[in-house]
């Protein structure tokens, strides 16, 4: 799954957010890497929306068909979220517990 999604980066999902790669850890960890471009405060952009993405990440990975597999592995997801400089401004961890 991360070598697909891989294949189609770096790709812009809105102004701010540019999705650049996704990988998978020996933890069952599955990764998605992205950066906030277009302003000239990250933390300040992510801030206002952590806890919409934290929900809608929840919620999707709870109910999607496409993401069955994460649900029947038990996978945490990781979200890292850097600035235009590439240092980690956020990163949000949801855990099985949290989706199922």
């Amino acid at each position: 799954m991360a070598s697909n999604l891989n294949g189609s980066t770096p790709v812009m999902l809105d102004r701010f957010t540019r999705f650049d790669s996704a990988s998978v850890t020996k933890d069952n960890e599955f990764c998605y890497y992205y950066t906030i471009l277009n302003t000239t405060n990250a933390d300040s952009l992510f801030n206002e929306l952590k806890q919409t993405i934290s929900e809608n990440i929840r919620s999707q990975v709870a109910s999607s068909p496409d993401l069955r597999i994460f649900r029947d592995n038990d996978v945490t997801l990781r979200y890292f979220y850097r600035d235009s400089l590439q240092n980690v401004v956020h990163d949000i961890t949801i855990t099985p517990d949290q989706y199922k």
